[in-house]
């Protein structure tokens, strides 16, 4: 018997397959288009999934299909080109088709019928004589309706968002009340620009950088910015951006950090006056369904976006910039495994486009592919508006006194720059108080029982908790194996330079920023403004504070450990640290000032670190590339992980062992597997982590072999009782 027509559906599960299903009853299979969103039953639930394909036949049993339950859409969500996409993110990097298109839809399409305007709504204040009766109790709905009130036009929701978080509860409360009307017969509203407050103007080493771009803007090339740090990359890429909008293009600029976007958007309304949309993690459904919507319809010329806005469905993409293009956060980590990077050269590629990847610090594999003729070197040798580089100087910790992770040496110097009402800003890349707990007398510490890793104490709070699975206890008084009290703290966290600081300069303004004290939505942008106004002389701060961010009253940084980086066990970590003391170098001096760097170490002979102090990243790269060329590491070979997860560690090592021997036979002779071996953090959330590595000559003769892997991995036995993925590509191999 022959079976009907059938949709095949690309759902989001963890899954390398579609799914056929029939079309709705009375719905004329021929006027359905593939892309379109339609609800399914799926085992016990109800997914969204997208129309991949349609056949007119089945290969299951009629009984065995399940009909859709509705179509969502009249049009694809995603046009041809942007489907392209999607579909090789799936396959190169071997991911759940599914999932990766589930990824690329704003949350509201995920689980509405449509994306609502209803955040470009205008909230009115209605004149009531009430308002005191019906207030007298609600402060927040109060301040919601005194904010809208004093602005007789209106607000949309992005400008109370921009004073008030959390509003939306409160203004439906206030509608009820007949306090504030909404009025929503508008189009998809963008905010007004503002009026140029700068002219664009480039000097002669940013000029010539401008034109080597330039000559080639209607098609794709990639462009190595490749600038020391103040040396003006932005206004390159502003110059390049408003060539590409007179044009009547858009213009996409990946950011690898959320910390970034208010800064670089301010600067871009203050040269271009042109419409800017955010793209990034914090915002709120709402809020990423209208930069959906708004990039598809044409309605704004730029974006600034961390990672995930690489998926957006530009009408008219001109030019893409991806700004740090070293920076770690470009990879995504969990769930669809991509790097935002390489899909943005892929996506300039298939758009026919010009990309821009700028770096004060480029990636190894982008110094490789500049080698190769891959990519065009653009350079900005020297920091604009006569900035000079600043000095670095090692402090050897084995001949000083220090306390608290701060040297006298430092101290010194920070004390010198207060009084010349200097800032300082100071770097350590680790959170907390102390990341270790220690019983002095039995030398018992403090570790997570979920993960291999110590808890981290937290004096202000009086807690101990684990960074990587989260859990938090209060921290003991006695030692819970001997009853000791003599319990110490070892090693330094931003806290405890804080807390120190605050003791010897008890009188001057100071701030810590790291993740801690930035989870609020806005309180990173905040703090960074404030920062910038000069509130405060003493800065302490993790990475967030290494990139981007330009801080002209800073004229002395300290880095305060770097000894980590040289001591890793991964073949990366040379080169992140060399990316990070750049980085965070060049916050100093950005001024008419000179800035100092004193970077504090153990090991201030380490070759390494003395080569790229002496003769600079570019040098220190060379040396590091021929390293990595004698060792057959990346990016001379190309690499893949298969990371096994389970309660038990046996299951992980069986799984991949025997997966390994189903892998062998089809490998062919440029390509290697090592392992199973353990994760670097092999026990995670009481979950143990082991991994294969697969390393090959070639992209081809990995890429020829994943699908047939993935489907061995899928179909295994032990593939329902271990958690797998596999990574292409990866940047960090623990």
């Amino acid at each position: 018997m022959p079976t009907p027509p059938v949709l095949k559906i690309a759902l989001p599960v963890p899954l390398y397959q579609h799914f056929e299903y029939r079309p709705p009853q009375g719905v004329d299979f021929d006027r359905i288009q593939t892309g379109v969103r339609v609800r399914v039953p799926f085992g016990r639930r109800i997914l969204t999934g997208i129309v991949v394909e349609k056949c007119p036949g089945s290969s299951l049993a009629p009984d065995k299909l399940k009909t859709v339950l509705e179509i969502l859409d009249t049009k694809p969500v995603f046009d041809p080109a942007l489907k392209k996409l999607l579909f090789w993110v799936a396959r190169y990097y071997q991911q759940p088709p599914g999932e990766v298109l589930n990824a690329a839809l704003p949350k509201v399409l995920r689980k509405q019928r449509q994306i609502s305007t209803d955040s470009n709504a205008i909230y009115r204040a209605c004149t009531k004589n009430s308002v005191e009766q019906l207030l007298h109790r609600a402060p927040r709905q109060r301040q919601v309706f005194e904010l809208i009130r004093a602005h007789p036009a209106g607000l949309t929701a992005d400008e109370i968002a921009a004073k008030i978080s959390h509003w939306r509860p409160f203004v439906r409360t206030l509608i009820a009340k007949n306090l504030v009307q909404k009025i929503t017969d508008r189009e998809v509203s963008i905010k007004a620009p503002r009026a140029v407050a700068e002219s664009l103007t480039l000097n002669q080493e940013q000029r010539h950088a401008y034109e080597q771009i330039h000559r080639k803007i209607d098609q794709f090339g990639v462009h190595l910015l490749a600038g020391v740090t103040g040396s003006g990359k932005t206004e390159v890429y502003l110059a390049l951006a408003q060539d590409v909008i007179g044009r009547g293009k858009q213009v996409l600029v990946l950011v690898p950090e959320i910390g970034l976007t208010p800064q670089l958007v301010q600067r871009i309304e203050t040269r271009l006056n042109v419409p800017v949309a955010l793209m990034h993690s914090d915002l709120s459904a709402g809020e990423g369904a209208q930069t959906w919507l708004q990039a598809s319809t044409g309605q704004v010329s730029i974006v600034v976006g961390t990672r995930s806005a690489i998926f957006l469905p530009f009408r008219n993409l001109g030019l893409i910039v991806v700004d740090e293009e070293h920076d770690l956060s470009f990879k995504q980590q969990e769930g669809i495994l991509y790097s935002a990077r390489d899909v943005a050269v892929y996506r300039a590629k298939q758009l026919s486009v010009p990309i821009v990847l700028g770096s004060a610090t480029p990636s190894l594999e982008s110094q490789h592919n500049v080698r190769l003729g891959h990519y065009q070197n653009v350079t900005l040798s020297k920091r604009a508006k006569l900035a000079k580089i600043p000095k670095v100087k090692l402090i050897d910790l084995r001949s000083k006194q220090v306390k608290d992770g701060l040297s006298s040496e430092l101290l010194q110097a920070i004390e010198a720059e207060l009084k010349q009402k200097h800032q300082i800003l100071l770097f350590l890349n680790r959170r907390g108080f102390a990341p270790v707990l220690l019983c002095h007398d039995c030398a018992w510490t403090a570790e997570c029982v979920r993960c291999d890793s110590h808890m981290v104490f937290y004096k202000d709070q009086d807690i101990v908790k684990c960074h990587h699975c989260l859990k938090q206890e209060k921290a003991p008084t006695r030692c819970p194996q001997c009853g000791s009290e003599n319990l110490m703290f070892l090693g330094e966290g931003t806290q405890r330079i804080e807390n120190r600081l605050k003791k010897i300069f008890p009188d001057t303004a100071m701030i810590r920023i790291d993740r801690d004290s930035t989870r609020k939505k806005h309180t990173l942008q905040d703090k960074l403004e404030e920062v910038r106004r000069g509130k405060y002389q003493i800065i302490i701060g993790t990475q967030m504070l290494a990139k981007g961010h330009d801080f002209p009253n800073v004229t002395l940084v300290g880095i305060l450990n770097v000894d980590h980086g040289l001591l890793s066990s991964d073949f990366r970590a040379s080169e992140r640290l060399a990316q990070l003391i750049v980085q965070v170098s060049g916050r100093a001096g950005r001024s008419e000032s000179r800035g100092r760097v004193l970077l504090q170490t153990h090991q201030p002979e380490h070759p390494l670190l003395n080569r790229l102090l002496m003769h600079g990243y570019q040098d220190f790269s060379k040396e590091v590339l021929w390293q990595r060329e004698r060792c057959a590491l990346p990016p001379y070979s190309f690499m893949l992980l298969v990371r096994a997860r389970a309660h038990q560690q046996n299951l992980t090592y069986q799984f991949l062992r025997e997966i390994k021997s189903l892998m062998l036979p089809s490998t062919s002779s440029g390509l290697n597997l090592f392992g199973p071996i353990p994760a670097s953090l092999e026990r995670k959330a009481g979950m143990y982590q082991s991994q294969l590595v697969v390393i090959a000559t070639s992209r081809t003769a990995i890429q020829a072999q994943l699908p047939d892997w993935a489907a061995i991995m899928q179909q295994h036995p032990l593939s329902k009782r271990v958690r797998w993925n596999i990574e292409v590509d990866p940047l960090e191999t623990g």
